[in-house]
């Protein structure tokens, strides 16, 4: 494995377990989400090539986390998001060590690409449970989502692989002097307040504003109560039902993708 890659990893799982040590003493749920549920399945740590984190707990722990317990972190630690910062460029919440710098690959501008190395954490929110209502609710997070990323196009990934509706809106979008007639922050405390309306006990729940969309929503009780995986050497906890979440984002999850894909996957590079 790249030496560098390995690096990485290691910081993030520190942070992880400085979160996770908070999260478990004031009994607050979470879960191991996306890629490092992935990983803790099929190679019970990192995926080899894979170089960030991600976790996702019920809103009202994220909340509860945010308000009051992110200030027991460690000094080098840091809660990152649009509450924080006005101008960060994504809803969720980022830890961040400010011990390390990393450069995000897919970014072509190098001034604008320097981030500290952190891991992700996403609310888990509802959804409508009439369909008609879940679809009017995913027109208008998405549009607003989409209206953000307009707004801050050099951000936009331009890398990823998307659809042909897609493509034209970026290209028409990214042509309109958005960031003069919108304020993303002002979008995203908007997005906040959406998310924050829809019930607890929906049917359907996930984390939308993850880089998947509304493919992160899924039957409830896919995460359930919760049962531990080994990660790095460590227990932590994820979905109940881990094979109906894996197969539901990734369809045959075992299968190990191909050296592009596996390329694609590198987020960042440390800064020495």
């Amino acid at each position: 494995m790249d030496k560098e890659l390995r690096k990485l990893q290691l910081i993030d799982i520190n942070i992880l377990n400085d979160v996770v040590d908070i999260l478990e003493e004031n009994e607050l749920k979470y879960f191991l989400i996306a890629g490092t549920l992935l990983g803790a399945v099929r190679h019970k740590g990192f995926i080899p090539w894979d170089d960030d984190m991600d976790i996702a707990m019920p809103r009202k722990d994220y909340d509860k986390f945010l308000d009051i317990f992110s200030k027991k972190l460690p000094p080098y630690l840091h809660v990152k998001n649009f509450m924080t910062d006005s101008t960060f460029k994504y809803y969720i919440t980022r830890i961040i060590d400010d011990r390390y710098k990393v450069r995000e690959l897919r970014n072509d501008n190098k001034a604008e690409s320097i981030a500290n190395v952190s891991i992700d954490i996403f609310p888990i929110d509802g959804v409508p449970n009439n369909k008609i209502l879940r679809k009017m609710y995913y027109f208008k997070v998405l549009f607003y989502r989409a209206l953000i990323s307009l707004i801050q196009k050099e951000n936009i990934d331009t890398a990823r692989k998307r659809n042909f509706f897609e493509k034209i809106v970026i290209v028409l979008g990214t042509k309109l002097p958005l960031v003069k007639m919108f304020n993303a922050n002002k979008i995203q405390y908007k997005i906040d307040k959406i998310l924050k309306k829809q019930s607890d006990n929906s049917n359907y729940a996930g984390t939308i504003m993850g880089a998947y969309r509304t493919k992160e929503i899924m039957p409830r009780d896919y995460f359930g109560k919760g049962r531990t995986y080994e990660f790095e050497g460590r227990k932590f906890v994820g979905p109940t039902k881990y094979k109906e979440y894996l197969k539901h984002m990734y369809g045959d999850y075992m299968k190990i993708p191909s050296v592009s894909d596996r390329e694609r996957k590198r987020h960042f590079e440390i800064i020495k």
